[in-house]
């Protein structure tokens, strides 16, 4: 075309091409020319020129092209308002620069557009963006699924939204299955853009689904774990893919065109099954597969986990179950044992039995001691099933703070004065407030003992204080501190920050005091450095809402 090679330079947006050389451009260059109407308006475009690039991107030839229509060969052009636009071109002379979608064949493209005016016509450049369109689509998909699988531990309604957001995005069908770590169904979903096909293929999975423990993709003979891409489904391929006569007429109902099946598998275990189909024109390709492999992997990912988490909270129900049912069951003997065991060392103390040998005596006095301290172990494995099953109950009353902490220290006399660590108290006067006495005697008592334990037979520090909102418990040891790195687990359940060779108890009471503290309402701190000692805070609304 001596037209063409006689043209003078353009500079577009992004192209700078002389039109001599655009036919060997490795862009798509199209030459039109403009048929108006007897009032001069423009009713079509018609192909004068196409350059081979452009021949590629539409799968025509030039010579199939030459002197048709666009609106012809392209019918999105009139209904999707491009002639509109180009006739702007023509009549402003204003260059146009869109992104525009065609289907061309049975797949969709995308071309980026730039028209420029050239006398009475056009020259438009495109480009074919169709993998930077779809890696966008495929990329915010794949954020949204991700989004909604790990958004709520209902996977159930997560994997049904995400079946629904499928179609039409990935075809005009799609049957999910996703079985439990069992192998029982767990989810059976299916969708269809027809009402009436959505009715088959719900009747295909009801049919030929449950019958099996393993995903059997819509109950086609397929293998199970490999992701299987069928281009097009011909009637010999779909029969010899069926299993008998009614799988058979149940699949010519649903008529599919094209089809992806790939399993949900995760750390070794096949979790189900995700089956994609068209029903029309649409062709799957070798990108369809990667994407609904890709797609597959998140789904039998957050699956896994949510299963697991299941798991895990199973078997942390029947761990707390044991250890409910084990307390109470140690709880008869060792209370009986304690009282036994006092009943004998206040008969022995008054001589009822006559004088003991001192070495009985104080076997006797050493039983009471781990009776005593079995009993509370026991207390306290019964407080954490408790405290985990949300079964703490609280019992407010006025409870004077001060007292109550005089009388628990009085208590700890005898254990303070045989590890060598005093208490020293420093008690501001009456200092009341809506608790739970016999909680706050706990809290009060797991502080001491563990400072008693701690304290490296150094004083151990008892300060109460209050304002009007207020009320602080401060316990302050001088003994082997705690490192940084323990501080943040300090207060978890079976928690240790010292080796339990040295130190005995279960980890729980601190995890305990925690827990008895917020219940009230308030909160619990601790500061310290290795061998600096300790300090625990507690701090009680004086009122407190719970």
């Amino acid at each position: 075309m001596p037209t063409l090679r006689a043209a003078a330079k353009l500079v577009l947006p992004q192209v700078t091409e002389e039109w001599a050389f655009a036919v060997d451009h490795p862009d798509g260059f199209i030459a039109l020319s403009g048929v108006r109407g007897p009032g001069g308006e423009l009713n079509d475009l018609v192909w004068d020129y196409t350059n081979p690039a452009a021949e590629t991107m539409l799968d025509m030839r030039l010579t199939d092209l030459q002197g048709r229509g666009v609106a012809e060969v392209l019918p999105l052009a009139r209904t999707g308002g491009l002639l509109a636009r180009m006739a702007r071109v023509m009549e402003t002379g204003e260059p146009y620069v869109d992104e525009v979608l065609f289907p061309l064949g049975n797949r969709e493209r995308w071309f980026r557009l730039v028209a420029l005016k050239r006398g009475d016509g056009l020259s438009l450049w495109f480009t074919d963006i169709t993998r930077r369109k779809r890696e966008e689509r495929e990329t915010g998909f794949l954020a949204e699924a991700s989004h909604l699988l790990t958004a709520s531990l209902d996977v159930e309604s997560a994997l049904h939204e995400l079946a629904r957001r499928c179609v039409p995005m990935l075809g005009d069908g799609c049957a999910l299955q996703v079985m439990d770590s069992g192998g029982q169904p767990l989810l059976l979903e299916t969708v269809a853009t027809e009402p009436s096909r959505e009715v088959v293929l719900r009747e295909v999975l009801r049919r030929y689904a449950e019958e099996h423990s393993a995903p059997c993709l819509a109950g086609l003979r397929l293998p199970r774990d490999t992701p299987q891409l069928l281009v097009d489904l011909t009637p010999p391929l779909l029969q010899s893919l069926t299993r008998d006569a009614e799988h058979l007429r149940l699949m010519q109902a649903l008529r599919p065109h094209s089809l992806i099946a790939v399993p949900l598998r995760a750390h070794g275990r096949t979790l189900g099954a995700l089956v994609l189909f068209t029903f029309r024109e649409r062709t799957y390709g070798p990108e369809d597969l990667r994407f609904a492999e890709e797609l597959a992997d998140r789904v039998a990912l957050s699956v896994d986990n949510v299963l697991l988490f299941r798991e895990a909270r199973h078997a942390v129900a029947q761990r707390d179950e044991f250890f409910t049912v084990a307390a109470h069951e140690l709880r008869t003997p060792t209370t009986s044992l304690k009282l036994n065991v006092q009943s004998l060392l206040r008969g022995a103390r008054r001589g009822d039995v006559g004088a003991l040998p001192p070495a009985l005596l104080a076997k006797l006095e050493n039983i009471d001691r781990n009776a005593g301290r079995l009993n509370a172990l026991v207390n306290e494995l019964l407080d954490v099933t408790r405290i985990h099953a949300g079964r703490l109950r609280l019992d407010l009353e006025q409870v004077d703070l001060a007292a109550l902490t005089q009388e628990v220290a009085a208590r700890f006399e005898l254990p303070a004065t045989q590890s060598h660590s005093p208490l020293l108290l420093e008690l501001s006067g009456p200092t009341e407030g809506a608790w739970d006495r016999l909680r706050l005697e706990q809290v009060v008592t797991n502080l001491l003992s563990n400072a008693l334990k701690y304290g490296a037979g150094k004083p151990v520090h008892v300060r109460v204080e209050a304002d009007a909102q207020l009320a602080r418990l401060v316990v302050r040891d001088e003994g082997i501190g705690i490192a940084p790195e323990s501080l943040p687990r300090l207060f978890g359940r079976f928690q240790r920050a010292v080796s339990d060779r040295h130190y005995g108890g279960l980890g729980l009471g601190l995890y305990i005091t925690r827990q008895i503290v917020q219940a009230l309402g308030g909160t619990v701190s601790v500061r310290s450095a290795p061998g600096a000692g300790a300090t625990f805070t507690v701090e009680l609304p004086r009122q407190a809402s719970v």
